[in-house]
């Protein structure tokens, strides 16, 4: 009868334990995800710049504080408009960006990087540097001097025990051209993000950052294949050759490229089938971007 006694309540104990964990890593939903919407919407729905960088100075702050709190990575974000949220595939990293789209046309971007170890936890802000017109040529290469981007995918790749963060991203730049950018985020021992690590293999050369610009009013693939394993993207040239050069005549010539990641680097295959470019899942995170009112197509 003893016996039977305590096998039930080993039974009882391991159910449950692994409910209580379920419940556990659920996600959760905080007050202060609705005042981020609520400024977010709020900053949408602004017609003038100086007030919409006002806002946006308390939302840096308000987010800020509220990522440096241990709650928060348990929080869900699926109601936030107008925020792009992506966690790696470790769950070491959440990528948190936004925009502000002023009277001239322009973009100005904005995040957070959110990032745990064995020991820590850290939150680094991403300030956009593209901007700046100080007549310094800027390597984009920390989070405070960053390429400002509104980032859509996020692949995780291990190299020699090195994680690879490779972030798709898209920039709005002006009313002629549209950009998109790739680029790889690492970490160094002491928690603290580096942009930029020459990943990127074309022919004979290595580079850091990948950008990309094309008409406004095309439409450019640059997305990650899961099931081919490959970055795939359109091929862009402009319609005739007197254009070459002249970015906001550029768009897909409806061929293909893709970057394979081999030994801790991107290398580029050029001129693919098209099979394998187009024929994949595509990321539902894209187009819930695109539901939660993100500028621009992905």
């Amino acid at each position: 009868m003893r016996i039977i006694i305590k096998k039930i309540l080993i039974v009882f104990v391991l159910l449950f334990g692994l409910s209580f964990l379920g419940l556990a890593q659920k996600p959760i939903h905080l007050p202060e995800i609705d005042s981020i919407n609520q400024m977010l919407c709020t900053i949408s729905t602004t017609k003038f710049d100086a007030k919409k960088d006002e806002l946006n100075a308390y939302l840096i702050a308000y987010f800020r504080e509220f990522l440096e709190n241990e709650n928060s990575w348990s929080t869900e974000y699926d109601s936030v408009k107008f925020l792009s949220v992506l966690k790696s595939d470790d769950d070491k990293l959440r990528v948190f960006t936004w925009n502000l789209n002023y009277q001239d046309g322009s973009f100005k971007y904005f995040g957070f990087l959110q990032y745990k170890d064995k020991k820590n936890d850290y939150v680094f802000f991403l300030e956009d540097k593209k901007q700046s017109d100080d007549g310094f040529e800027r390597r984009y290469l920390t989070n405070t001097e960053w390429y400002g981007a509104l980032y859509y995918e996020i692949i995780t790749t291990k190299w020699n025990s090195r994680t690879f963060y490779t972030l798709i991203g898209w920039d709005g730049a002006d009313f002629l051209i549209n950009r998109k950018v790739i680029e790889v985020l690492t970490f160094d021992r002491r928690g603290m993000p580096s942009f930029g690590s020459k990943s990127f293999k074309l022919e004979k050369t290595a580079t850091g950052r990948l950008i990309f610009e094309y008409a406004d009013r095309a439409t450019m693939l640059l997305r990650y294949n899961d099931k081919q394993k490959m970055i795939v993207l359109d091929h862009l040239s402009p319609p005739e050759p007197k254009y070459k050069g002249l970015y906001q005549y550029y768009g897909p010539d409806f061929s293909y490229d893709a970057f394979v990641f081999r030994a801790g680097r991107w290398y580029l295959v050029s001129d693919i089938d098209p099979e394998k470019a187009i024929n994949y899942k595509r990321d539902n995170h894209i187009n819930t971007l695109k539901r939660k009112g993100a500028t621009g197509d992905f």
